[in-house]
C-alpha cells in the first residue's frame, strides 16, 4: 500500500518539467553569466573554445520564466505541426484496419509462439530510423499504433513505450549516418563525412541486441506472470480501445495501403538522407501519404479529414511536452548560463589520464545531455572544446565523436527533459518514477556496453577515418 501510495503521489510529467524550469530559473541567479565566442565555420556557428568569458548577470525572474514556455513551444512550433501531422497520418493509415491485418497475418504465419518475432521486427524498424537518417521524435506519432499493438500481442504498456522508444534511441546513439550528430560532429572535426562507418555499424547492432533481449525477456516475465509488470496496478483504462485490437481478414486493399505506408515512409527517410528534406518536407509527404490511403481505403473527404483530426488530437498532449522540454534550454539561454556549465565541465577533462579522456568524455558528455538534450545543439557547443582536447592528449577525433554519441544518445532514455520520451509517457499516464524503475537496468548494462566500445575503439585507434 505505500508503495502504491508513493507511485500516485510523483508528479505528472508536466509538473516535471515545470519543475525543471524553475530550477534553471532559480539557477541563473547563482551560476555566474558567461559565453564563448561564436565564429563562422563552414556555413555553421561554433564556439570559439579559447574565447570564454564571464559576463554581465542576466538571472530569469518570475514573469520570464512563464514567458519561457510558450517561447520554448514556439521554438519548437515546426516539430509539434511535424509530430501532430505525422501522427494524424498514422492514425489515417491505422484507422484503415492494415496494419493490424498485417500484424495478425505474420502472427499467423510464424505462429503464437513466436510472436516476439513482431516485436524484433518494428525494433529493428524503428532501430534503422534512428541510426540512419537520425529521425528521434519520429517515434511520437507512432504511440497508438506500438502501444496497441503490444497490448493485443499479451505484453503490457511498458513493452508498448519500449519497442518504438528503446530502439530508436539506441539507434540514434550508433548513429552510423545521423546528420545530426556524426555528420555535424565530423564536419566540425574535418573528418570526412561518415567515415568510420563500419564500426558504428557494430556499435548499432550491439546496441540493438542488447535491446531487444531486454525488452523480450520483460515481456516474456510478464506474460508469465501480469503481477511482475512494473505497470501493475495503474489505471489504464485510456488505453482499453487499443487493447481490443481484434484480428482480422487480410486483403488486397490492406496490401496496396500498406504498401502506400511504406512507400511513404521510404520517401520520408531517403528524402532526409539525399534531399535534406526538413520538418515541411516529410509533414508534406505524410499528408499526401495518408490522402492517397484514404483513398484507396474507400474513405470520402470527410472521412479522411476526420480521421486526420482525429489523430492530430491524439498526440496532441504529448506533442507539446516537446516544446515544454525546449522551455528549460529558453531559460538558460536568456540566463546566459550554458557556456558556464559547458566550460566548467570540460576543465575537469584536464585532469583525466589519457586513457580516461574517452571515458570521460562520454560521462561528460551524459551530464550534459540533461541540460542541452538537443544532439545537434549539444555538438555544436561541446564538440569545438572536446575536439582540441583530444589532440592535446592524442586520442583520435573519432573516438571522441563516439564519446560525444554515446552521451548524447543513452541518456534520453532517463531524463525527463527529453520530449520523446514524455511524449510517451504523458501519453500512457506511465509515471516517470514508473519508468525509471523499468528503464534503470537497461540503463546500466548499456552504459557498460558503451564503456566497454569505447575501450575497444581506444585499443584499435578507431580513426581518423
Amino acid at each position: 500500500m505505500r508503495k502504491k501510495m508513493m507511485f500516485k503521489a510523483f508528479p505528472h510529467a508536466y509538473v516535471l518539467l515545470f519543475g525543471i524550469i524553475v530550477l534553471m530559473a532559480i539557477m541563473t541567479w547563482i551560476i555566474p553569466a558567461g559565453e564563448y565566442a561564436r565564429v563562422q565555420v563552414g556555413g555553421r556557428t561554433i564556439v570559439d573554445p579559447s574565447s570564454f568569458h564571464y559576463i554581465q548577470r542576466s538571472p530569469v525572474g518570475f514573469f520570464k520564466m512563464f514567458v519561457a514556455i510558450p517561447k520554448g513551444i514556439n521554438s519548437a512550433s515546426s516539430l509539434l505541426f511535424m509530430i501532430m501531422i505525422i501522427g494524424a497520418s498514422i492514425q489515417l493509415f491505422d484507422s484503415t484496419g492494415a496494419i493490424r491485418a498485417a500484424v495478425f497475418k505474420l502472427l499467423d504465419i510464424i505462429g503464437q509462439q513466436r510472436k516476439s518475432w513482431v516485436i524484433v521486427v518494428i525494433m529493428l524498424f524503428f532501430g534503422c530510423l534512428g541510426a540512419f537518417p537520425g529521425m528521434l521524435e519520429a517515434a511520437i506519432p507512432f504511440a497508438p499504433l506500438c502501444i496497441g499493438i503490444a497490448l493485443a500481442l499479451g505484453y503490457d504498456v511498458l513493452v508498448g513505450i519500449s519497442v518504438p522508444v528503446i530502439s530508436i534511441v539506441v539507434g540514434w546513439t550508433a548513429g552510423p549516418t545521423n546528420p545530426w550528430t556524426v555528420g555535424i560532429g565530423q564536419n566540425l572535426g574535418e573528418l570526412p563525412l561518415f567515415s568510420g562507418l563500419g564500426y558504428r555499424l557494430v556499435v548499432f547492432v550491439a546496441l540493438m541486441m542488447l535491446a531487444i533481449r531486454f525488452v523480450l525477456a520483460y515481456g516474456e516475465r510478464v506474460q508469465r506472470d501480469p503481477t511482475l509488470s512494473i505497470a501493475d496496478g495503474l489505471d489504464m483504462s485510456h488505453l482499453r480501445d487499443l487493447q481490443n485490437m481484434n484480428a482480422e481478414a487480410f486483403t488486397t486493399r490492406h496490401g496496396l495501403i500498406l504498401l502506400t505506408f511504406a512507400a511513404t515512409i521510404f520517401v520520408v527517410v531517403y528524402g532526409a538522407i539525399r534531399w535534406n528534406f526538413g520538418f515541411f518536407e516529410m509533414s508534406a509527404v505524410y499528408i499526401i501519404g495518408s490522402i492517397i490511403g484514404g483513398i484507396i481505403a474507400g474513405y470520402d473527404g470527410n472521412e479522411i479529414a476526420e480521421k486526420l483530426i482525429g489523430g492530430g488530437q491524439s498526440i496532441f498532449v504529448g506533442a507539446i511536452a516537446v516544446g515544454l522540454a525546449r522551455g528549460i534550454s529558453v531559460v538558460m539561454e536568456e540566463g546566459k548560463i550554458i557556456d558556464t556549465i559547458v566550460m566548467g565541465l570540460a576543465r575537469v577533462m584536464d585532469f583525466l589520464p589519457s586513457w580516461l579522456c574517452a571515458i570521460g568524455m562520454f560521462v561528460i558528455q551524459t551530464f550534459i545531455n540533461f541540460f542541452i538534450p538537443s544532439g545537434s545543439g549539444q555538438a555544436l557547443a561541446t564538440l569545438p572544446i572536446a575536439l582540441p582536447v583530444a589532440d592535446i592528449i592524442n586520442l583520435n577525433r573519432q573516438i571522441a565523436i563516439l564519446a560525444f554519441q554515446f552521451g548524447d544518445g543513452l541518456s534520453n532514455l532517463c531524463y525527463p527533459t527529453v520530449g520523446v520520451l514524455i511524449a510517451y509517457l504523458i501519453y500512457t499516464k506511465v509515471p516517470f518514477n514508473r519508468w525509471l524503475r523499468f528503464i534503470m537496468p537497461f540503463m546500466w548494462s548499456s552504459w557498460l556496453l558503451a564503456i566497454i566500445l569505447l575501450l575497444i575503439a581506444t585499443w584499435m585507434d578507431y580513426g581518423p577515418f
